[in-house]
């Protein structure tokens, strides 16, 4: 229950317009505040410091600073399970399917399957 509900938030969201869709706007580097979903949507935070870097169409996660994966990727519009509208998704060879989105100073990353994740980033300044 705790699932739709939020993904019925997050969908009035995405439609609202309220999240920017300039892929430029993902760059920077982001801190890992929650994420939450799974087969009982839990909501949990992260043990260890863990961030992703995103550079033009490279992104790179980290966990207590060190380098753990590394993923050239690129944002496309294109179908989400949490709207009906086109939305940006990261489109990559080593990558799930994802969702991608800011709203403020929070990156969004959702994964496209059903009781899968959504992680909340807080953009370092």
């Amino acid at each position: 229950m705790k699932n739709i509900i939020y993904l019925l938030g997050l969908s009035l969201i995405l439609s609202c317009g309220i999240l920017k869709k300039d892929s430029n706007s993902y760059n920077g580097t982001w801190i890992l505040q929650s994420k939450s979903g799974g087969f009982a949507g839990m909501t949990k935070k992260p043990e260890k410091e863990t961030k992703i870097v995103i550079k033009k169409e490279k992104m790179f996660s980290y966990e207590d600073g060190t380098l753990i994966a590394e993923s050239a990727f690129k944002v496309e519009k294109g179908k989400v399970i949490q709207s009906t509208e086109p939305q940006d998704i990261i489109v990559g060879n080593k990558l799930m399917k994802q969702s991608i989105a800011v709203s403020g100073d929070t990156l969004i990353i959702a994964d496209q399957c059903y009781d899968c994740f959504t992680y909340f980033y807080l953009r370092k300044k």
